[in-house]
């Protein structure tokens, strides 16, 4: 009769696989490729004060439609195109093609001239976004770390928050001194090379197709991926996970967290508002160049926080476990949103940087954990497939937060209401999320177990025995 674990390296078949240089190359490439993927989350923003000035002085709320068209381009290209092709094609050419798209959609913003020629730009980059940076990366990271994958996906979204950095600094800098247009082509260059070069050179798609095994893979796990057959994988299939209540409230818990998170988009007029200028009704450009740097100052601990909390949190996720990494860092987060209505000109300095670096650490969920949550409940047997459907929850929250705090100071006035409700929620959907995510994997089927080999017709063949 067959072994169960014939065919594995001795040590796997009864402890983890343990890490070599290529799977870390693998996370390595995915925070290269990332640093393309910051352009939609966190780039776009600094052209805004140019594109507005120039084109749009009085047509600002129309202007930004762009970007819930672009999020939308994002979650259907991820339901549906990305969903169909990644089947077909796999993960690295997906890659290649989502980056040209985005790069396309990125030139298309340096030669619009009307809100039409910017909507149309931003479902183009969105339809790039969803086919790469948004659903790729996090399949990488799936097919390559069955254990240690909040630390491994920590590393790759920190190109998020590097390009982030990356952007604040130069979109400003060559707007100022070349326009706003020759900086979207700059940034059209950076997601056209930087991306494919990087899944080119260090990423390999499966651990199977250079001879390894997912790190820290055991029993069924390893035995699956030495197969190449997913069908021996726990977890959910993709009907399995669209009929489980329990991962739909994963969704709804990962959408309440994007729609929290919809504050970073009205967070610096708000501190522009009532913390960083004395008199906010002077033009920004006829500000005292101290209290600008000052802002500028706020904007950059924010940022660079991003930087060192992803990897960080995805490290306390394996350390501590994902309930106590979200309670620390969403609790911090929530001192921020009490603060915030008492951070008025004049507040502490120290106690408003501190601010800011709590809410860094509360934004640094908004990429890391949700591939974390579903990855937990559904489980890696069609992880890809689910995630081209559940990946979409945070965004979509995005693009319905924006609008929703935008609502809030236009019933009440102020964005207050809606600074003391958001710590309720983030605690709350932080239990729901996990409890949920929980459930779901405890009702995961078990893997099928593979078939032992048919024994000859006239019975078992005993052993010869040795003398």
């Amino acid at each position: 009769m067959a072994e169960p674990d014939a065919g594995l390296p001795a040590a796997t078949a009864n402890q983890p696989t343990q890490p070599t240089r290529r799977h870390w190359t693998v996370a390595l490439g995915g925070f290269f490729v990332m640093i393309g993927g910051s352009v939609p989350l966190s780039g776009l923003s600094f052209f805004h004060p140019y594109v507005i000035a120039e084109l749009f002085p009085q047509r600002q709320s129309t202007y930004l439609w762009y970007y819930t068209l672009m999020l939308i381009g994002i979650v259907v290209s991820m339901m549906f195109i990305g969903r169909a092709l990644l089947t077909r094609w796999g993960p690295k050419p997906l890659m290649y093609v989502g980056s040209v798209i985005a790069a396309a959609g990125l030139v298309l913003f340096s030669f619009a001239g009307s809100v039409l020629a910017f909507y149309a730009a931003g479902i183009v980059l969105g339809i790039g976004c969803g086919l790469s940076f948004q659903l790729v990366p996090i399949i990488w990271v799936n097919n390559w770390f069955a254990r240690r994958k909040g630390t491994a996906l920590g590393v790759v979204m920190g190109g998020t928050g590097l390009g982030g950095a990356m952007w604040s600094f130069l979109i400003p800098m060559i707007s100022a001194s070349a326009g706003w247009r020759t900086a979207y082509l700059v940034t059209a260059a950076v997601v056209l090379v930087v991306p494919p070069l990087a899944t080119l050179l260090l990423i390999v798609d499966k651990p199977a197709d250079v001879g390894l095994l997912p790190l820290g893979a055991t029993g069924a796990e390893a035995r699956a991926a030495a197969a190449e057959d997913p069908s021996r994988l726990p977890g959910l299939t993709y009907a399995e996970a669209v009929r489980s209540p329990w991962v739909w409230v994963v969704f709804a818990a990962i959408l309440a967290l994007g729609v929290v998170h919809g504050a970073a988009q009205i967070l610096a007029v708000y501190l522009q508002g009532h913390t960083v200028y004395a008199d906010p009704t002077i033009p920004l450009r006829r500000q005292p160049a101290e209290q600008t740097a000052f802002f500028s100052a706020l904007m950059t601990t924010w940022t660079i926080g991003l930087i060192v909390f992803k990897p960080l949190l995805g490290w306390l996720n394996d350390k501590v476990g994902m309930l106590l990494a979200m309670l620390l860092t969403l609790g911090a987060q929530s001192l921020t949103f009490l603060w915030l209505p008492h951070m008025v000109y004049g507040s502490p300095v120290a106690l408003t940087f501190v601010a800011m670096v709590f809410m860094a650490a509360g934004m640094s969920n908004g990429t890391v954990q949700p591939p974390l949550l579903v990855a937990g409940a559904v489980g890696p047997r069609d992880f890809g497939r689910i995630w081209s459907l559940l990946g979409t929850a945070y965004l979509l929250g995005m693009a319905f937060g924006a609008p929703l705090w935008g609502l809030v100071r236009d019933v009440t006035g102020s964005y207050v209401p809606g600074f003391y409700v958001a710590p309720v929620v983030l605690i709350g959907l932080t239990v729901v999320a996990v409890v949920a995510m929980r459930r779901a994997a405890a009702a995961q089927p078990p893997p099928p177990v593979p078939a032992e080999p048919a024994e000859p017709a006239d019975g078992p063949v005993e052993k010869e025995q040795t003398s």
